[in-house]
This record gives structure tokens, sequence and C-alpha cells, in this order.
């Protein structure tokens, strides 16, 4: 069971576990929540570098599986003939690294873009398959992701051939997203809670550090100036004494 809704200016794909194989949950498995757009590189009958920039429309299907360790979240946009899809793994060794993914963590593994170039100006037009393989998002169990702004390039496009694949090195797709939100509840109980604790990205990370430390830097100058003006001020009225003794 699946299901997309508009909130904001963003979309919220859910996952469900309920018709899924063993195991079963009986709530959303997987939420993604967040603006995502995909800036597809080509090549033009110029041989120079062209971008077009994707959107996943706000009534895409919405598919995906539900498992302990692996789980996937599939975006299917037939306005535009394109899908995304999503391989999220779980680690829950404590000390060994599965998939790339760190000990007692959890990470999208693989995005898989497919699409279809059909621009008169691309050298080569037809279907395309984007992916990039890796660790991304990667995040403690228990905890959900969240980051501000951040992006994924998927470097190996080919066709999509079925007898026979051709690669385009000069193509790239770069996924985008703007306040994204990822919440794997397989993975922290097989529920999706409304009191997550999130795990920030670097990014957001240094935002959240440099905040503190400007305001603290601020307050110290603040202080500064306030002794300093004491200390000017009190020189003054110890002079003006003085010539008043006079």
């Amino acid at each position: 069971m699946f299901r997309n809704l508009i909130f904001a200016l963003a979309v919220v794909y859910t996952v469900y576990g309920d018709d899924t194989p063993v195991p079963s949950y009986s709530t959303d498995c997987i939420m993604l929540n967040g603006t995502i757009s995909l800036s597809v590189n080509y090549t033009g009958t110029d041989d120079k570098s062209r971008t077009d920039t994707r959107k996943i429309s706000d009534n895409a299907k919405v598919s995906g599986t539900c498992g302990d360790k692996l789980s996937t979240l599939v975006l299917e946009d037939d306005d535009q003939d394109q899908v995304l899809t999503f391989t999220f793994s779980a680690n829950k060794d404590k000390s060994n690294k599965l998939n790339n993914i760190d000990p007692v963590h959890w990470g999208v593994t693989s995005i898989k873009f497919q699409y279809d170039i059909e621009e008169a100006s691309a050298k080569h037009q037809g279907e395309r398959v984007a992916t990039a393989v890796g660790s991304y998002f990667v995040t403690p169990l228990n905890m959900s992701y969240s980051c501000s702004k951040d992006m994924v390039v998927l470097v190996n496009v080919t066709d999509d051939g079925v007898n026979k694949t051709t690669t385009f090195p000069g193509e790239q797709v770069v996924f985008e997203e703007t306040g994204l939100t990822i919440t794997n509840g397989v993975n922290v109980s097989g529920t999706l809670k409304d009191d997550v604790t999130y795990h920030y990205c670097k990014a957001d990370q240094k935002i959240k550090d440099v905040v503190p430390i400007a305001v603290g830097a601020a307050l110290a100058a603040l202080v500064v100036i306030v002794l300093v003006a004491y200390l000017i001020g009190r020189r003054r009225t110890v002079t003006a004494g003085g010539y008043e003794r006079v």
C-alpha cells in the first residue's frame, strides 16, 4: 500500500508495509519528504554539454518494498515517463560495515533514475538509466535523516539496452534535494513515530555549530563595548573631579 501527499512546496512519499511478505509492518516503513529536482546533462549535436532540469510530479505513483535489512522506494512519474528508485540498507551489525553502511546505521546504497532524452538538440536520443552506488544520507539506527540542501551525482549513464548496453561517459544526472527528511521506520521498530530524532547532514551541522559561536562572539563583543564605555566614562568623571579640586 502506498501514497503520496502534497505538503507545502514539498511532497511526502510514503511506503506502507501492510501488503509485504514477512516481515510485515502495520504502518509506514519509509517516508520521504522534500523537494526533488534532477539536472540531466547530455551531449548536444554540437558536442557541447547541455542541461535539462526534471522534476518528479506531485502525482507520481509510489511503490516499494519493506524489509528488515533492505527496502526500496520507487517514484514512477507517468506524466514525464521517468522513474526514480532508492534502495535503503540497514546495518544492525555493531562492528562491521555492510553495503558501505557503517555499523548500527542505515542509508541509501543506490539511486537509479530512468528517463528519456527527447530533445532535438541531443546528439543521442532515447532511453537512459543513470545510477549512483555508494552510501548516501547515512543515519544512525533509531534516527531520521534531515538536510536543508544536498546533492548526489549519478555518473553511470547507459541506454537501458536489453541485449547490448551503450554507455554515455559525457552524460550525468545531478540529484538535488531541498528540505529533505527521510524516516526509515523498518529499521527502528516497524513504525514511523511523530516524535522522531533527526540526524542532520554535515552542512546543517556546520550551521548549527556556527550559530552558537556567532551568538557567543556577539555577546562577548557587547561585553567589551560596555566595559570600554564604562572605563571611558569613569576616567572622564575622575578627570572632571580633579579639575574641581584644583
